[in-house]
């Protein structure tokens, strides 16, 4: 999808994703080795009382999701940045998770050929509790008339 066929007005839901204890273990002994991410029976301990994911995985689980929905795929000329991250909830064992992403701003640059949409994404479990959100910027080509 071009930056000029963005309609603010749509989001995207997107496929989901079950997150497993062994996915977390895995994860988070390479990245975020604390008790309550890697060793169930400090977890249960924990203020968490279970195993929760690193907030790194939650944050990476859903930028995969919104990847896989595609909407700026043979578009996306960079990534600007995120903005805003927030860690609503904790991302457990068992659960499964979607997106939610809206366009949240589109403009153009002094550049013909491309212009700046930021998305706004929320991730939510089964139970349709937020977990995590923020906002997402890239550098998105532009059609330019004649362009098919």
């Amino acid at each position: 999808m071009f930056h000029d066929e963005l309609d603010l007005t749509v989001s995207y839901v997107s496929g989901g994703q079950t997150i497993t204890s062994e996915s977390i273990i895995e994860f988070a002994s390479i990245w975020d080795p604390q008790p309550f991410h890697v060793d169930i029976p400090a977890a249960e301990q924990s203020l968490f009382g279970g195993l929760v994911a690193s907030g790194l995985q939650s944050l990476l689980v859903t930028y995969r999701l919104y990847y896989q929905l595609g909407l700026l795929h043979g578009t996306v000329l960079a990534g600007l940045g995120m903005q805003d991250v927030k860690f609503l909830a904790p991302l457990r064992a068992g659960d499964t998770v979607h997106v939610i992403v809206t366009a949240e701003s589109s403009s153009q640059t002094s550049r013909p050929d491309r212009g700046v949409v930021t998305w706004a994404i929320i991730l939510q479990n089964q139970n349709n509790v937020e977990l995590l959100s923020l906002k997402l910027s890239a550098l998105v080509a532009r059609q330019i008339s004649g362009q098919a």
